[in-house]
Order: C-alpha cells, then sequence, then structure tokens
C-alpha cells in the first residue's frame, strides 16, 4: 500500500491536511538500527492540530536490538521494553497518515527508516510524494544565510519546543514550521501543493 496524496480540484489550504512525523531511532542506518519514538501530528494548513498519535516502540525482536543514542533521545532501555510493539506502532501510524500530505524534516531519515522497520514487519506500505521542511527552508533562504537544522529554525521563526530530540516535540515543532514556510512561499491553495513535493 502506497501514501499518495492525491490532489482533485483546488481548495482551500484549510481543507488539506499535513501528517507531520518525527522518528527517534538507536542510530543512523535503517539496515542496522531501529525507530525507538515515533509521532504523528495531524494539521490542516492553517495549522490547526486536527489528530495526533506518538508512543516509544518496542522493536520486533528484542533478542537482536541494541539500545543506543539514549544520551540524545534520552529514551531508557526501560521503556522500550514497556513500548508499544513495533507492528502496532507502525499500523498506527500508517492509519493516521493515510490521506494526507506526509511531512518530516529531513524526511529521507524518517522515510529510510519507515520502510524498513515496516518491511521487517511484513507492512508494504510506502511513502509516495512527501513535503521535506528541510528542502523548503533551503529554497526559502535564497541568499543562503540560516542555517536549516531544526534547532536554528525554531530559533528563526520563534517556534517554541517542549524538548529537542522528543519525537512528539519535534513533529509538533515541524508542523509549526511548515506553516512559516508555506506562507512565505505563497501557498495558499491545493493546486499549489506540489511546489511543496520533494
Amino acid at each position: 500500500m502506497s501514501n499518495r496524496y492525491e490532489i482533485s480540484q483546488p481548495e482551500s489550504l484549510r481543507n488539506v491536511s499535513f501528517a507531520v512525523v518525527d522518528c527517534e531511532t538507536t542510530g543512523v542506518n535503517p539496515e542496522t538500527d531501529r525507530i525507538l519514538q515515533v509521532a504523528a501530528i495531524i494539521v490542516n494548513g492553517e495549522g490547526e492540530v486536527v489528530d495526533q498519535f506518538d508512543t516509544v516502540v518496542r522493536p520486533e525482536s528484542p533478542e537482536n536490538y541494541e539500545h543506543g543514542a539514549e544520551h540524545i533521545h534520552g529514551i531508557s532501555k526501560e521503556q522500550v521494553e514497556n513500548g508499544m510493539p513495533l507492528r502496532q506502532a507502525l499500523e498506527k501510524l500508517w492509519t493516521i497518515s493515510s490521506g494526507n500530505v506526509f511531512t518530516a524534516h529531513n524526511a529521507r531519515f524518517d522515510i529510510g527508516f519507515l520502510h524498513a522497520e515496516s518491511e521487517r514487519v511484513g507492512l508494504s506500505n510506502r511513502i509516495e510524494t512527501h513535503v521535506d521542511t528541510l528542502a523548503l527552508a533551503r529554497k526559502t533562504d535564497a541568499e543562503k544565510t540560516r542555517r536549516h537544522t531544526l534547532d536554528a529554525l525554531c530559533e528563526h521563526y520563534g517556534i517554541e519546543r517542549e524538548k529537542a530530540h522528543d519525537a512528539k516535540a519535534d513533529a509538533t515543532a515541524t508542523a509549526e514550521l511548515l506553516i512559516h514556510l508555506m506562507k512565505e512561499m505563497g501557498v495558499e491553495r491545493s493546486d499549489q501543493l506540489p511546489d511543496l513535493f520533494a
């Protein structure tokens, strides 16, 4: 099953929903590392939150799992052991994001892990179209005067974030960042969405 957003007739962005996703992981390689936490914040094009989901994740094969990067995300091994089973977490994520525009900051990272982890548990979901706020931030910074990390962009746009490297906090901040970037780009209708797609 692919996650592709279909554009019908032009309409207000208020009627378009974005699934803004963030994953916390044990490392940076989808082939050897694992998702520890995942969050999806569903917002419309005006930035109103219409749904959300977040959970700490328990790997599908704990015996092959190596806990890592706790100094970054602060998720303990005990939290992981008590987390939602990977397949269940992914099923919930795919369900809540279905029909919405998949969005993430540095989307290639999150998509790589979501595809790899889905394959491990026999799910065929794939993301076909997506918005990457990292790419949009670079696009709107023609003079190349800014840094484009989520931290730097939150500071630039005055976005308050409860905690860095927490999936829900990062997804929430990315959702707010998306609204700022769309305003800068003058994207106001659904037929302009292709301007956002990576």
